[in-house]
């Protein structure tokens, strides 16, 4: 199986590099780029990751994209098939659209706080606040992928990614990748101040199911 998808230009990948070491060491890990070959496990067949994180009982295999795309999307989705079967291997696709010295850190939430919000958003809708229900859900959305990554997703992320994210790591079916793929440009019309454009109760209740779905998920 060839299962190789590398794209980045060199400077951009040390870039990437550089930033996640300085990350996972924090977190206990030791940091290995462009692992040799010879010492990966059989079940990685031919695929060589861009780097490894690794410590007791957990190993992080780490793969660099400028922007999720459909093509690179089917081969990341083969490449983390290999993994099935092994818990204590983990994939981790990390793209550059967001530069990780220039994008926000941003402490992690708990399930717990993740689901209090959700019940503001509740009311927020309930009271007709549609919009700021909408944009807040989106923002709990990436708040319930940090929690999922056990606090080593800390970086903002366009929802574009966090959607991307949370399918690559099986948090959510392709049906809801879909729909929310479809409403990222509303969000961002909200965002950027579109006030002509308005979601509407479901499409805010699906983003807070989903919310519940990634929370809940077991990926064992």
């Amino acid at each position: 199986m060839t299962a190789q998808v590398r794209s980045l230009r060199p400077e951009a990948e040390k870039h990437f590099i550089d930033a996640l070491r300085r990350r996972y060491e924090e977190q206990g890990f030791a940091f290995t780029s462009e692992p040799d070959p010879k010492q990966l496990p059989l079940f990685f067949g031919s695929y060589v990751p861009d780097a490894l994180a690794q410590k007791s009982g957990r190993n992080i295999v780490i793969e660099f994209k400028e922007q999720p795309t459909s093509s690179t999307q089917r081969a990341l989705s083969e490449i983390r098939r290999l993994f099935d079967g092994h818990a204590d291997w983990q994939f981790r696709v990390f793209y550059t659209g967001t530069d990780p010295q220039e994008a926000e850190t941003v402490a992690p939430a708990s399930p717990d706080l993740i689901r209090k919000s959700a019940d503001e958003v509740k009311a927020l809708a309930a009271q007709g606040n549609l919009r700021a229900a909408f944009v807040v859900g989106w923002a709990l959305l990436e708040a319930a992928l940090r929690a999922r990554r056990d606090g080593l997703e800390s970086l903002s992320r366009k929802p574009g990614t966090v959607v991307q994210t949370l399918a690559m790591e099986g948090f959510i079916e392709p049906p809801a990748e879909r729909r929310l793929r479809e409403l990222i440009p509303l969000r961002n019309r909200i965002v950027h101040g579109d006030l002509t454009v308005e979601p509407t109760t479901a499409e805010i209740e699906f983003v807070l199911s989903t919310i519940e779905n990634v929370l809940d998920v077991d990926l064992s």
